[in-house]
């Protein structure tokens, strides 16, 4: 019979929904057969209504209400005031995240959101279980309080400065493992040839390949960098990702470009678009920056969520393999830049991309996970 592992995630944007998929490719290439993995969504599976509906309303809020969000992400944030606000809600989510533990029957539960990490613990305590909690963190730099739980027995961190605010924040220094961000194993393949990956998704060999997206949920100024992309006057095509947007995907559809354009939708070939592109414009998304960093792919970084993005942004841009274009004037002056320095500059930046990527972020952190969940099974047996 298949161990158990239980992670509590969030379908809020894409981030969250990435690293654990991220996880779970990991988990079945090294270990094949020996977990069953068991996903719930701690917003809609753990609350009632209308709390439940909070993962699926995050984009358009985030989207609609930039300046809002920062103000409650900082509202939320501190060492003390985070954790009290999650004990209010708390008695809303035992029943459910009980019932989810008892339906799995986990040896070890994963938590990649903020929401899932003070809960279950607390839950742990109260049902008076021996448990293990690891947490795997899903933002490098700007990281929220309710990621980081000294009760935790594990907590996964993306960088270095992620790691000392967890040990700021009363996390044991023996607790806290820098393993980089997760990400699916495709990323990281050097194998991918880009000119076969141009014939198959019908892109042409000789024009600057502009790969432009804002996450799963189609999030920040993608209309607005797209426009300014195809409006620089240069031999370039576009491949705008909307994602889950459909307004977005159907304001960019109906647009006249004056350059080579496929506008998609959500995909499920991030890495092959990925591979294909000559550079990346996005938000700064803590996800689609360590994706690309595992592909070697430069970046031109158009915003940032205020809050929880803000310092993602000047992170990658001090690795080099990224340059800050908040308006659409920097942005087409740094996709000329590129197109006059040719190969010689793209190359430079996808050099820094892959010495500041952690490629194997998901398979060392499976590797910790399996050495929790086998030892618990242990116990239990």
């Amino acid at each position: 019979m298949a161990n158990s592992i239980l992670i509590l995630m969030c379908d809020s944007g894409g981030g969250h929904r990435s690293v654990t998929d991220a996880l779970v490719g990991a988990l079945s290439h090294l270990f094949p057969g020996k977990y069953a993995v068991h996903l719930s969504d701690i917003m809609a599976d753990g609350f009632p209504f209308p709390l439940n509906t909070a993962g699926r309303m995050y984009g358009p809020v985030v989207d609609r209400l930039p300046r809002s969000w920062g103000l409650l992400w900082h509202f939320t944030n501190g060492r003390r005031r985070s954790p009290l606000i999650l004990r209010l809600l708390a008695p809303l989510a035992f029943n459910r995240l009980a019932n989810i533990m008892q339906t799995a029957e986990p040896d070890v539960v994963v938590s990649t959101h903020p929401w899932a990490n003070h809960l279950p613990a607390w839950l742990i305590q109260r049902m008076k279980r021996k448990l293990p909690l690891v947490t795997v963190v899903t933002d490098p730099i700007s990281i929220h309080h309710w990621w980081l739980c000294p009760a935790v027995d594990l907590c996964l961190v993306p960088t270095e400065q992620a790691h000392r605010k967890a040990l700021e924040a009363g996390l044991a220094p023996e607790k806290v493992k820098v393993v980089g961000m997760p990400v699916s194993l495709d990323f990281a393949s050097a194998t991918r040839d880009r000119f076969e990956l141009r014939e198959k998704l019908g892109l042409a060999h000789d024009r600057l390949t502009v790969l432009v997206t804002g996450g799963g949920d189609g999030m920040g100024n993608v209309y607005t960098a797209a426009r300014a992309a195809a409006q620089a006057e240069l031999h370039v095509q576009l491949v705008i990702v909307a994602g889950r947007n459909d307004n977005l995907k159907a304001r960019l559809g109906a647009v006249p470009w004056e350059v080579p354009t496929s506008v998609l939708g959500f995909v499920d070939n991030m890495p092959d678009l990925m591979h294909a592109a000559d550079v990346l414009v996005t938000k700064a998304g803590p996800s689609t920056i360590s994706e690309a960093l595992s592909c070697g792919l430069p970046m031109l970084i158009s915003g940032a969520l205020r809050g929880q993005e803000e310092g993602n942004a000047e992170w990658v841009a001090e690795t080099g393999a990224a340059v800050l274009t908040p308006t659409s004037r920097e942005l087409a002056a740094a996709l000329r830049d590129l197109a006059r320095n040719g190969n010689e500059r793209l190359l430079r930046m996808s050099r820094r991309a892959r010495e500041a990527a952690r490629p194997d972020a998901a398979l060392h952190a499976a590797r910790l996970i399996d050495r929790i969940a086998s030892g618990s099974a242990r116990r239990g047996a």
